[in-house]
């Protein structure tokens, strides 16, 4: 059975759909015809055809220039991007090899004798990911891979090593990192994965999630560089719907 995925797109923001949440539509309890997934105990399927919402380019626009004035001294660059523009890329990651790839990353902070030790594993208990994660997330910019641990699901297009937390355009708080410096961890932390083990290099985007600890998260980097590589080539913000 097919894994679910993390979707990464390079794209201007006015591109990301929001599902539209009524409350009083029509439901049923039991999955629809050809639901190919277990069925989710207490789920809801509408019998109605999801309707889906974007933010408009205006919005994108007034919200990006606000930013753009309060942190210009922080970024010592404009930031911009063509917002208007329907261009896109998108990937899917498998969600545990996303998920993964975050530990890996976090448990890399700690040395390559500690990547190591990943080697031939296989996924770890929910507690080890857990410690792992919330050590990285305790040890913020102090630690590696920030962009990658730090919580951020849009990155936009801005040279400096810096997450900014603020307000989106519905006046959600959330974290911006910058996907430059997201596409040079990601390539950091791959070259670090192959010198811990060569093997893990030879899954593919065409094979099932590895069963190995290093395997899912190296076919994992592998979407997550390949969006990245869109994104700073047409200056561009990067998001996931992880």
């Amino acid at each position: 059975m097919p894994e679910l995925g993390v979707g990464y797109q390079a794209s201007a923001l006015h591109l990301i759909s929001y599902l539209v949440v009524d409350a009083k539509a029509p439901y049923t309890t039991e999955p629809p015809p050809g639901w190919k997934l277990p069925p989710i105990p207490g789920a809801r399927y509408m019998t109605e055809p999801a309707r889906f919402r974007s933010p408009a380019t205006e919005d994108i626009i007034a919200w990006r220039d606000k930013l753009a004035t309060k942190y210009a001294p922080q970024l010592g660059e404009l930031l911009s991007w063509d917002e208007p523009r329907d261009f896109y890329k998108s990937e899917d990651a498998a969600v545990s090899g996303d998920l993964l790839l975050r530990y890996v990353a976090a448990v890399a902070q700690q040395g390559a004798d500690e990547l190591a030790k990943l080697v031939g594993r296989q996924k770890p208990a929910q507690e080890e990911l857990r410690r792992a994660l919330d050590g990285a997330i305790q040890r913020g910019f102090t630690g590696r891979f920030p962009q990658i641990l730090l919580g951020a699901q849009i990155w936009l297009p801005f040279q400096r090593n810096l997450i900014i937390e603020e307000p989106d355009w519905q006046g959600k708080t959330n974290r911006f990192g910058s996907a430059y410096r997201l596409e040079d961890e990601v390539r950091e932390l791959r070259a670090a994965i192959k010198k811990a083990d060569p093997q893990s290099v030879q899954w593919t985007s065409e094979r099932e999630v590895p069963e190995q600890i290093l395997g899912a998260a190296w076919q994992a980097s592998g979407t997550i560089a390949r969006i990245c590589a869109v994104a700073t080539a047409q200056h561009s913000p990067l998001w996931t719907t992880g």
